[in-house]
């Protein structure tokens, strides 16, 4: 019979520390102390343990000619233009090189309109993006994977607080006195629910009603729902645009309809990128660039806990 291959928990027990202590040892890591890692090294010999490619680059500064791993960003969006169009996903990739400085690992980006069923060439981990429960749930926990908010249940994520997000935004209208507040929500997946929902809470509680439409965070989308809005209800005050692109269809719409912002109708964004200082957006910003790297590291290193919720905050600027 043939023997089981020695494992990283192996190694960890026989030289008295935690598997993530070992996995720092192994991949020359912040975090354990020389003595540390020179004994967690000398038992992985002893028992023969062999780490995967991946540690040796990390170890070593390099890998073997022919055999460099790699991380796959898998987006699914049915937009073709979704990387042009979209700060979010440049963001994504910012962050994911930052944490890779260094590592002679690959970093792949990968665009698909539909959850993927084939895995032919799996890479040594992949950040999944967009990736819905259903259909993509079995693909999504192949292999080393992590997504960047909620995704198939058992699949680590990292996302940021979009329910606190949503709540910000509206506690800032309300209190500078807006009533008749319209929202374009996005579409129905985790980060937008949990905007909409931290949105809605704050509302209900003023006893206000939010006159509301749903987009896809793309500009056209929100364009034609802020004319609904504002067909619905012509004396809107303010509106709650659930991302960056979205706002900006809708800004569109109000300059179209003659409506002044900030002083007929104040508007709030979500994402805080280049775009909504650019326009002068207020917008609720979130780390992007700390999730992505933050998943990246969680690739590199399972053993770290899983990253969870980063914060958002509202910054104000001329449009509420």
């Amino acid at each position: 019979m043939e023997q089981a291959r020695t494992k990283l928990a192996d190694v960890a027990r026989v030289a008295g520390v935690s598997r993530a202590a070992a996995s720092r040892a192994m991949n020359g890591a912040y975090g354990v102390s020389d003595e540390v890692r020179d004994r967690v090294r000398a038992v992985a010999e002893r028992l023969g343990f062999e780490p995967h490619g991946v540690a040796r680059a990390l170890a070593t500064g390099r890998a073997s000619a022919g055999t460099r791993e790699r991380i796959e960003i898998l987006i699914v969006d049915p937009d073709p233009q979704a990387l042009s169009v979209k700060p979010f996903y440049s963001r994504v990739l910012t962050g994911a090189t930052r944490a890779l400085a260094g590592q002679d690992v690959a970093l792949e980006l990968r665009l698909v309109p539909a959850p993927p069923v084939a895995d032919t060439d799996p890479p040594f981990g992949r950040i999944l993006i967009n990736m819905p429960a259903g259909p993509g749930a079995a693909y999504a926990r192949r292999g080393r994977t992590i997504a960047l908010g909620e995704s198939a249940p058992g699949v680590p994520f990292v996302a940021p607080d979009n329910d606190s997000g949503g709540f910000q935004a509206a506690v800032h209208l309300v209190t500078t006195g807006r009533r008749r507040v319209g929202a374009v929500f996005g579409p129905d997946t985790p980060c937008a629910r949990e905007r909409k929902a931290g949105f809605l809470r704050v509302m209900a509680g003023a006893g206000l009603t939010v006159v509301s439409a749903h987009g896809d965070f793309t500009r056209a989308t929100a364009h034609a729902a802020a004319q609904d809005l504002l067909a619905r209800e012509p004396r809107l005050d303010a509106v709650f645009a659930a991302c960056d692109v979205s706002a900006m269809g809708v800004l569109q719409a109000l300059r179209e309809a003659g409506r002044r912002v900030p002083d007929d109708v104040a508007v709030v964004g979500f994402d805080g990128s280049a775009l909504a200082e650019a326009a002068d957006l207020s917008s609720i910003f979130m780390p992007v660039e700390e999730e992505a790297a933050s998943a990246v590291r969680h690739l590199l290193d399972p053993a770290l806990p899983s990253p969870g919720r980063l914060p958002t905050a509202l910054t104000v600027r001329g449009s509420s």
